[in-house]
């Protein structure tokens, strides 16, 4: 019987030995495998948003690039900015920092609402990262002509919290309606700002393109004014300018799966810091 028992415990070491060098040699294996993954996955991401840029920059017209640059050149002095929606899809935050090399980003508008009850699937996403990056930060609503102005504006306001230090909310205006005249247009227009300027107890701005300003909400330039011209210019149409959005087909680093508005202040980032929320 003791001959037996011995050659049991040593059949049994010989098991749990053999047994653990099995396991080792499972983790070690399944270690490296899973490291190897997620070189590879990072390096694919890293890659893919290395092509998104580059593939932009062939997209996008020489000339327009040219344009750019002068408008850059320019309003060297000026504070520069971005405006972004779920367009731009995920943004690699890190790495989003200038417009250009030796210019920093130092504003970025929001959409946040649109309509009576849309809310843009990025922004609690852009909003918080913005605040994490210390960027300044501004919120807009996208206006729907067709739909009650009230509804719009308690659809921004349930979405929107505004903070000291945010730029003031933004109204998005750019189609025509269907079914009202221009007048009632206007009406909704005005009553959307002043629930606005209610709420958060700051006047909100106006954004469209130069000819729906200069053409259809002509008397609405007392509020502050962002607008759109696309065109090889030195400076809008509108006189009164607070930002210009001069380009649609910005390429930041950071943003890689769309092109991205580029937008211009109308002065220098002390005067900015003294439009936001005090």
């Amino acid at each position: 019987m003791k001959r037996k028992t011995k050659k049991n415990k040593t059949s049994y070491r010989i098991y749990y030995w053999l047994t653990g060098i099995i396991i080792l040699i499972s983790l070690v294996f399944f270690f490296r495998t899973t490291l190897t993954m997620y070189y590879y996955i990072v390096k694919g991401q890293l890659e893919k948003r290395e092509y998104g840029y580059s593939n932009l920059e062939k997209m996008r017209k020489e000339s327009e690039a040219e344009k750019i640059q002068r408008i850059f050149t320019r309003y060297g002095g000026n504070a520069f900015g971005l405006d972004i929606s779920r367009h731009q899809g995920e943004i690699n935050w890190d790495s989003l920092e200038t417009v250009k090399k030796d210019l920093p980003i130092s504003f970025v508008f929001v959409r946040a609402t649109r309509g009576v009850i849309t809310q843009d699937a990025f922004f609690k996403k852009n909003w918080n990262n913005l605040a994490k990056k210390k960027i300044m930060r501004g919120a807009y609503h996208y206006y729907d002509v067709n739909r009650n102005s009230t509804d719009q504006a308690q659809n921004f306001i349930k979405t929107v919290t505004l903070e000291k230090g945010d730029l003031p909310p933004v109204l998005d205006i750019e189609d025509l309606p269907k079914n009202q005249s221009l007048e009632l247009l206007k009406k909704g227009v005005l009553n959307w700002l002043q629930i606005v300027e209610n709420e958060y107890k700051v006047k909100p701005i106006i954004y469209s393109n130069d000819a729906y300003f200069i053409y259809h909400i002509p008397d609405l330039d007392n509020y502050p004014v962002w607008v759109a011209n696309y065109n090889p210019m030195e400076s809008p149409l509108h006189k009164k300018w607070l930002f210009w959005q001069f380009t649609e087909k910005g390429i930041v680093k950071g943003i890689t799966q769309n092109f991205v508005d580029i937008n211009v202040f109308n002065g220098n980032i002390t005067e900015l810091k003294r439009l936001t929320i005090q």
